[in-house]
């Protein structure tokens, strides 16, 4: 009986371990999706957001000529260059953009079961982390505002969530099989 208790209640430090993995997630995906891998450069933050204060029309400047606002558009691009063989970087492009948020949908159900242990909600949350990094982009001008984004992002949130699900299954089925014996 005190082995299904202890299986039950993780111990603190593994709690904290995992909101630390989180917190470190959501860093690094905010980073590498903002700022690539180069350097967080507050000055250009501070000049792009004073421009863009001070003419906030950049913005409508900026969604008209430079971003994506057709769904599949960049997609449909990126897949006939993989399949033609005429670039590594759409590759790395779409593929980096499913799995950048796995991890979202692998760890909030894990993290925080009641709050965000729906397919739905997962969506939901994978969603607006994407849009938000979308219209940073887009505001702060330090990337492009793209659609096709969205829906890769929201995508690999879903398949984190499939493998939380197939994990949790599988560790279900392990639990009942070593009570049961």
């Amino acid at each position: 009986m005190d082995n299904v208790q202890k299986m039950e209640k993780p111990t603190e430090l593994i709690v904290i371990a995992g909101y630390a993995v989180f917190a470190l997630y959501l860093f690094l995906v905010v980073k590498i999706l903002l700022f690539k891998f180069g350097s967080l450069d507050s000055t250009l933050l501070v000049d792009q957001w004073k421009i863009t204060w001070s003419d906030p029309s950049v913005i409508v400047e900026r969604l008209r000529y430079r971003s994506n606002l057709v769904p599949f558009h960049e997609i449909e691009n990126y897949v006939r260059s993989i399949r033609n063989n005429q670039s590594w970087h759409s590759a790395v492009n779409f593929v980096g953009n499913v799995i950048a948020f796995m991890p979202l949908g692998f760890l909030l159900p894990l993290l925080f079961p009641k709050k965000a242990g729906s397919l739905f909600r997962v969506i939901l949350l994978s969603l607006m982390l994407s849009l938000g990094v979308e219209l940073t982009q887009l505001v702060m001008n330090v990337g492009t505002f793209d659609v096709d984004d969205l829906f890769l992002n929201t995508t690999g949130g879903m398949i984190g969530y499939i493998v939380y699900l197939f994990i949790w299954v599988i560790q279900k089925k392990r639990f009942i099989l070593s009570v049961s014996s």
